[in-house]
């Protein structure tokens, strides 16, 4: 999901549109629901429309926003959205258990405040070079962390799709908060590791650098995952970052 904090226009999967965004801050959020089918989807859409319910609240009502408060904000609506699973699990047996992983961006001006819980991931794709951002919090990760196992071994392990988090199985969570500054002409990609698992970093920045259309970014990236073998759902947003001056440029040069 993308969205305007400022507007509340809402990009979904199931209502795809190109949200404006002008000075006016946005976000991205992916959630992986785990859980069985029906509990992962549950609690998917939980996450994200608490992620968002609150954050937009939070917009109208603070005025200052320095990034030790935006970043405070980012984990109060995680930590919002985890109890919000979390009760709900607890209320509804058939839904026992049931959590999601989540990574959001939130962009303001020039920079990206990143808060992650799982193993979705965030990547920045500059000049057609793909960087991963976020560090899965994942078994595998942690022996790689430790030196017991190589980023070759991790991505072959039977045990790499083992995550140490979500929200909803616990009352409380920790949350990873990144953040990174942007140039004109990037690209910030959130996905599953439906998709992380099947498609390279390399392999992001060529499939970014054959077009600088977001939607045709996601389609290319899913058809990769999906031509690979992608074993479980994949989703992913991509935002293509442009300053307002570059904006007027081009509209003047066409």
């Amino acid at each position: 999901m993308i969205a305007n904090l400022e507007t509340g226009d809402i990009a979904t999967l199931s209502a795809p549109a190109l949200v404006s965004v002008h000075t006016a801050p946005f976000i991205l959020i992916v959630a992986d629901g785990v859980g069985g089918a029906a509990s992962g989807a549950l609690a998917s859409s939980i996450a994200t429309e608490t992620i968002l319910g609150e954050l937009h609240r939070w917009w109208h009502k603070v005025p200052k926003r320095t990034p030790e408060v935006i970043e405070g904000a980012l984990k109060r609506a995680i930590d919002v959205a985890n109890r919000a699973i979390f009760e709900e699990a607890n209320s509804s047996p058939e839904h026992h258990g049931m959590g999601t992983t989540t990574t959001l961006a939130l962009v303001l001006d020039d920079e990206a405040f990143i808060g992650q819980v799982g193993d979705s991931r965030a990547y920045l794709v500059r000049k057609g070079v793909a960087k991963q951002i976020t560090k899965d919090q994942s078994f595998v990760q942690r022996l790689i962390d430790a030196g017991r196992m190589t980023q070759k071994e991790a991505a072959q392990s039977e045990h790499r799709n083992i995550i140490l988090q979500a929200l909803g199985p616990e009352e409380k969570v920790v949350t990873d908060l990144y953040r990174l500054r942007l140039e004109n002409d990037d690209f910030l990609v959130l996905c599953s590791d439906g998709l992380s698992n099947q498609v390279t970093t390399e392999e992001f920045g060529r499939i970014v650098r054959g077009t600088s259309q977001p939607a045709d970014i996601c389609n290319a990236l899913i058809e990769e995952a999906m031509h690979t073998g992608a074993p479980d759902n994949v989703t992913v947003v991509v935002a293509h970052l442009r300053t307002v001056d570059a904006d007027r440029a081009a509209a003047k040069a066409g």
